[in-house]
């Protein structure tokens, strides 16, 4: 019989089996550090490098245009918080001015009203409905009224009485007639009149559902015999 030796594969042994753990480790950190010096000499520490090959004067005139630089853009600032502060003076001014203009203009018309009453004749004596206005409430359906009732200043009759506001329009259809106290919530049929040389009134109406206004009516009755009543219609207009 012959002799059979029995052989074994051979075994690769590979670097990972035999490095020590802590060895690859400090490999691994020793990468990193050289790879962080190298973009530091690439990046801020180069920069200080190519900046330390200037001369002096050429380092000293860097620093006055960067000084220059600093002025230029302080000034930039102060002139467009400037021009803000000219801008918010001049719309100041403006609204000033227009608030004047409106102050200026309702004494205009305040004046013209009292030369009105001054200046009337004998043939125009009695109570008079002038100033009216009819604007939209912030509410549907709703609007403000307001007007001014005056006489001439010569009577000198204090005057007294009731003041009714009345609609005319379409209900359904229909022509009607609604009272003050179909169209507030206060329900009051009139207002009281007593002055010496006018007296201005306002208030709010609500409209009722399916009601179309059409003469907004104001009808005066004074208590003296002294003054005739006064009815008069204004068409249905409100000013936005």
């Amino acid at each position: 019989m012959g002799i059979f030796r029995k052989y074994h594969k051979p075994r690769i042994v590979t670097q990972s089996e035999w490095t020590p753990f802590w060895l690859r480790i400090l490999l691994l950190l020793l990468v990193m550090l050289v790879t962080g010096w190298y973009g530091y000499q690439m990046g801020g520490g180069g920069l200080q490098n190519r900046l330390s090959v200037f001369s002096p004067s050429e380092r000293e005139r860097l620093d006055e245009l960067e000084a220059e630089r600093e002025e230029l853009r302080r000034q930039l600032t102060m002139a467009q918080q400037s021009a803000e502060m000219d801008q918010e003076a001049i719309r100041a001014i403006k609204e000033q001015v227009k608030r004047f203009q409106d102050e200026r203009l309702k004494m205009e018309e305040e004046l013209a009203f009292l030369r009105g009453i001054v200046s009337a004749g004998p043939d125009k004596k009695g109570l008079r409905i002038q100033k009216f206005k009819l604007t939209p409430a912030l509410e549907a359906d709703d609007f403000n009224y307001q007007f001014t009732v005056s006489q001439v200043v010569n009577s000198g009759i204090v005057a007294k009485g009731k003041i009714h506001i009345s609609l005319q329009g379409l209900q359904d259809g229909k022509a009607v007639t609604l009272g003050l106290e179909r169209l507030t919530k206060d329900k009051k049929s009139s207002q009281k009149m007593r002055f010496r040389y006018f007296q201005n009134l306002e208030g709010k109406l609500k409209i009722p559902e399916g009601f179309r206004p059409a003469k907004f009516i104001i009808e005066i009755k004074p208590e003296s015999k002294k003054f005739a009543p006064v009815t008069e219609a204004f068409d249905w207009k409100p000013v936005t």
